[in-house]
């Protein structure tokens, strides 16, 4: 039987009514926020997004507003939360929901032109795998936009939510990891949230090199075989 196919998580548990907790509003919806106008600033039209650990698909119907003709995707490995995140999203936001984990991304090599990965990163049980799945999705160009709450950036200044910019600090491992696979800081926010450490948002960029896929890369994404 699939790996995926194991005991229910605490996220299955959780999600029908994951969007009803006051996380949401408080920490979710301004990190989701910060990391789209980052995102936008950043690469202001793709063709595909992905987002990694999409949960109930909030971040991606957010981003067909910001991103109204690219292909929509979100990958997450509790299968409830992937079947919310469908009942929840309306058909005309043509967003596609595929069940499977960071560690083994389902689809083939250079698809993506943005990928998402907002508080997921610490749920992964590989982060480093789960980061070289993202790079090996992720077209020359292509850009990661990752937001969490990292133990080498603590909080500074007032206890209330709000974004601001501010110099880019990497953790070193996690700077390691992403320079293992060509992938160069080239931008950063936060948010703030009351009384925790602040939530950082990363982009780092593939180089824009041509790549041994290039035929594959105008095909929609698909499942690795």
């Amino acid at each position: 039987m699939s790996e995926l196919h194991s005991t229910p998580s605490r996220f299955d548990r959780r999600a029908s009514t994951y969007d009803d907790s006051t996380l949401q509003q408080f920490l979710f919806v301004p990190v989701h926020q910060t990391a789209l106008q980052l995102a936008l600033q950043l690469l202001p039209q793709a063709r595909r997004v992905l987002d990694v650990g999409c949960g109930t698909g909030r971040l991606l119907r957010r981003a067909r507003q910001c991103y109204p003709t690219a292909e929509l995707v979100g990958v997450d490995l509790a299968g409830r939360m992937v079947a919310t995140a469908i009942a929840a999203t309306p058909t005309k936001l043509a967003v596609r929901y595929v069940h499977g984990r960071a560690e083994r991304l389902p689809f083939t090599d250079d698809v993506f032109d943005l990928v998402f990965a907002t508080l997921s990163l610490r749920h992964w049980t590989n982060p480093a795998a789960g980061i070289t799945e993202i790079g090996r999705v992720l077209t020359p160009g292509g850009l990661l936009v990752l937001a969490e709450v990292l133990p080498s950036c603590p909080r500074r200044g007032p206890a209330v939510p709000m974004l601001r910019r501010r110099h880019t600090v990497v953790p070193a491992e996690l700077g390691t990891v992403l320079a293992a696979h060509r992938l160069t800081v080239i931008g950063s926010d936060h948010t703030r949230w009351f009384r925790q450490p602040d939530v950082q948002v990363i982009a780092a960029q593939q180089p824009p090199q041509v790549s041994a896929n290039l035929p594959t890369r105008g095909q929609p994404p698909r499942f690795a075989t």
